[in-house]
């Protein structure tokens, strides 16, 4: 194999060329509320989200730990936030590109 340049590159039918195609992972977390049995039992969430991207685990199991405790995504929900508002900001638009032929997956 070896690189094509200059006078090859020109004579290159467009056909031979492939557009290169930006494909995106959108990673967006939404941390659960308590279940009543959690709350009776007063149990405290182990996860906080502090910020639109960030949720900082809480954990004290940890102390000393070399793992990080704060981690970022494109965008994160508390678990207060309706499921529409969530669906609306990513889902949705992923979910509709199947119309137009695009593969995608939701998890």
């Amino acid at each position: 194999m070896g690189a094509i340049a200059g006078e090859e590159l020109k004579k290159m039918d467009k056909t031979q060329v492939h557009v290169a195609r930006e494909e995106k992972i959108l990673v967006l977390v939404r941390l659960r509320p308590l279940n009543d049995k959690e709350i009776l039992a007063n149990e405290a969430a182990d996860w906080e989200c502090i910020n639109d991207t960030t949720v900082l685990y809480r954990n004290t199991l940890r102390e000393g730990s070399t793992f990080p405790s704060a981690y970022s995504f494109d965008r994160v929900y508390r678990g207060e936030c309706p499921t529409r508002q969530v669906y609306e900001d990513g889902p949705k638009e992923v979910a509709l590109s199947v119309v137009k032929g695009i593969n995608c997956k939701l998890l």
